[in-house]
């Protein structure tokens, strides 16, 4: 059953890596300092694999060389180490939407799939675009979470950005409703050129409304047509006119004039796998209903190409909803869909197919998103948070949605190709080993 902190029976769950002292480590007469931690494993080298010890201490980094000796070993040997995953895209929906998923149930969802950052957005209930409600919301989450996180606040008040930006990792901009939205108060213009958010990240939910085609929406193809992908150009091109000093990302690209667009403007951008491996035609019902909407295949091919370049940043925009409030009729049912804990097992099930190179899943899933936030995470590399993820690339299976951790129980992406993580480390901690969470609630909030 969905919530369970175990995944029997998954052949990735099987432990076969292992742990042991060094002998001699700590030996009277040594004159050599040992690492508090070595793992014996291999990284991603360019094109190739190599085979490297790596030194932690203190949750850091502290040597990657071709052999090290520890007063701890973990040998990895036949499984790749990646960066944690860093997910930037986030709706853990609590509080107010705990029904569809929790702060705790969302970031064990993530670390099931190898990602041990999460950064979550600010619509939920009540809606944080205030100070009090980012208060109210770290409270609330900071002792429930199982991987690193980061809140964001989101642009409504001009009033409020001053004061929100000790706490808030970076600030959303919607453009257009979606689930929980507050609308604005002050206008784009004004918002992105506050002051305060000098250098400052903002993501937008780029589509325009006053485009959207006047008519039911009773399918996916109805929803393609509604929330068009004029109306997410024109969204852009409208961003990207507004002079201010934030770094501008663009959230969940749909279309490669989008991205074309994004990259002249110097704007980051975001794209989920469900925009590139789902489509309208896709026999997905209310569970492929997201905003902004599932395109034609040929739109989704096309990005996927973007992909293959290396240069975008993969997020999730995990937005669970209830399983009984997605069996709504489809003209009521609520857009969004769960993604933290398939993002990294899919894209690796790609490069393990040709389709995409390891590095640049290693680059778009944990370098770019971290880089942009200025996070020391996402690089296996000297001085970096020692957060790891262990793979077995023989070990590609079936995605299920009864093996998955999201409260919600379902999942777009059953039957699709995937490789999970045999064991994931937070700062030099493992809290996934054996396909069981053995460290709970151990995620710092990283404002």
């Amino acid at each position: 059953m969905p919530g369970r902190t175990q995944r029997p029976n998954y052949p990735h769950s099987r432990e076969r890596f292992s742990a042991r002292r060094s002998p001699g480590a700590l030996s009277p007469g040594r004159c050599w300092m040992a690492h508090e931690l070595v793992i014996k494993t291999r990284i991603v080298h360019g094109s190739t694999f190599r085979n490297v010890s790596i030194g932690i201490d203190n949750g850091k980094i502290s040597a990657v060389k071709p052999n090290l000796r520890g007063e701890k070993e973990f040998h990895f040997e036949d499984y790749l180490a990646l960066p944690g995953g860093v997910d930037i895209h986030t709706h853990m929906r609590e509080p107010g939407f705990e029904k569809k998923e929790d702060f705790f149930t969302g970031t064990r969802s993530a670390a099931f799939g190898g990602t041990t950052t999460i950064l979550d957005m600010p619509n939920t209930e009540p809606a944080v675009t205030t100070v009090r409600a980012l208060e109210e919301k770290l409270d609330l989450v900071a002792d429930k979470a199982n991987v690193d996180f980061g809140l964001f606040g989101q642009l409504s008040d001009v009033d409020e950005i001053e004061k929100m930006t000790k706490l808030a990792i970076g600030f959303k901009l919607f453009m257009a409703d979606t689930t929980a939205t507050v609308a604005t108060t002050s206008p784009p213009e004004i918002l992105l050129n506050s002051g305060h958010l000098a250098g400052r990240v903002v993501t937008v939910h780029a589509e325009d409304p006053e485009l959207f085609a006047r008519e039911e929406c009773t399918d996916l193809h109805r929803h393609n047509l509604i929330r068009n992908m004029r109306a997410e150009t024109e969204a852009v091109k409208k961003i990207l006119s507004i002079e201010s000093p934030v770094k501008l990302n663009l959230a969940h690209l749909t279309t490669t004039d989008s991205v074309d667009m994004a990259r002249k403007g110097k704007a980051t951008f975001e794209i989920t796998p469900h925009h590139v491996l789902l489509d309208e035609s896709m026999d997905l019902g209310t569970n492929g209903k997201v905003n902004p909407p599932l395109r034609k295949r040929a739109i989704a091919d096309r990005l996927f190409d973007v992909l293959k370049t290396g240069r975008a940043i993969i997020a999730s925009d995990h937005a669970p909803h209830a399983a009984d409030e997605k069996s709504l009729d489809f003209t009521i049912a609520p857009s969004g869909i769960p993604g933290v804990e398939t993002r990294v097992p899919l894209m690796l099930a790609l490069a393990q197919k040709g389709m995409l190179k390891h590095s640049a899943v290693q680059d778009m899933c944990s370098q770019l998103p971290a880089g942009l936030f200025g996070l020391k995470k996402g690089r296996i590399e000297l001085g970096y948070d020692a957060d790891i993820a262990f793979y077995d690339l023989d070990n590609m299976i079936k995605i299920d949605a009864a093996n998955l951790h999201s409260k919600c129980g379902w999942t777009p992406f059953g039957g699709f190709d995937a490789i999970f993580p045999a064991g994931v480390m937070l700062r030099g901690n493992m809290i996934i080993r054996g396909g069981e969470l053995v460290l709970e609630r151990t995620g710092k909030n990283l404002r």
